[in-house]
């Protein structure tokens, strides 16, 4: 019973895949090395910035439209929540 229970609590709270809808904004926190791997990481905020991303006070986190999201890996989104 136990183990059952265990099991649909995993389920239940399991991550799900980040799921950008069309024009919505959001802000997302990124992972920058993987961003554009190989590149500085000034260099990564500037292209970003250039693509159509906004800065905020946290370090890592910026906004943007879905269309500039979609453009990132996958893996480079940690989190993002809709505006």
């Amino acid at each position: 019973m136990l183990a059952s229970i265990v099991r649909f609590l995993a389920i239940v709270f399991r991550e799900r895949p980040i799921e950008l809808k069309p024009g919505v904004r959001y802000r997302a926190t990124l992972n920058l090395a993987k961003v554009r791997p190989g590149m500085s990481e000034s260099d990564v905020r500037n292209w970003l910035m250039t693509m159509g991303f906004s800065p905020t006070a946290k370090a890592d986190v910026w906004k943007a439209d879905e269309k500039h999201l979609s453009r990132l890996p996958r893996e480079s989104i940690l989190k993002a929540e809709k505006l």
